[in-house]
């Protein structure tokens, strides 16, 4: 059997699964190194100065939370949807904070983004709590 190179090679159930465990792991250990080191992290959002102190400190203190719990989210495949929204606005925050203009060839939160927006599209996928909710 000959392959076709314009059809997809495996099942696209899979794809959404290859899209936010990558995404999920990404965000748990990133919340866990913010959560290692808490007082730094906080210290480095007030530096950027885009929000007042108190809301900088309060971003500080609950983002690395939110990641780790939107990063196991998207393991598991749980409220997937809700997962993905946040993780957006979350990358969208970090985009407008740090800019664009990195100094690198491209901003890796933007591709980070669109894994995150294409798992509001696609959904959790296959070995996903929210495919199991959808059958049994």
């Amino acid at each position: 059997m000959a392959m076709k190179f314009h059809e997809p090679m495996g099942n696209a159930l899979y794809a959404g699964l290859f899209v936010r465990v990558p995404l999920g792991l990404y965000f748990v250990l990133a919340g866990l190194m913010k959560i290692k080191d808490a007082d730094a992290f906080i210290a480095i959002v007030q530096q950027y100065k885009i929000i007042p102190e108190p809301l900088a400190t309060l971003y500080g203190i609950l983002l690395p939370y939110i990641e780790v719990g939107v990063g196991t989210m998207l393991i598991l495949g749980s409220w997937t949807t809700l997962a993905a929204i946040l993780c957006s606005l979350m990358l969208a925050s970090f985009i407008m904070a740090v800019g664009i203009r990195e100094q690198r060839p491209f901003n890796k939160d933007i591709l980070l983004l669109g894994a995150a927006l294409s798992l509001l599209y696609s959904g959790a996928g296959a070995l996903s709590i929210d495919r199991f909710r959808k059958t049994g």
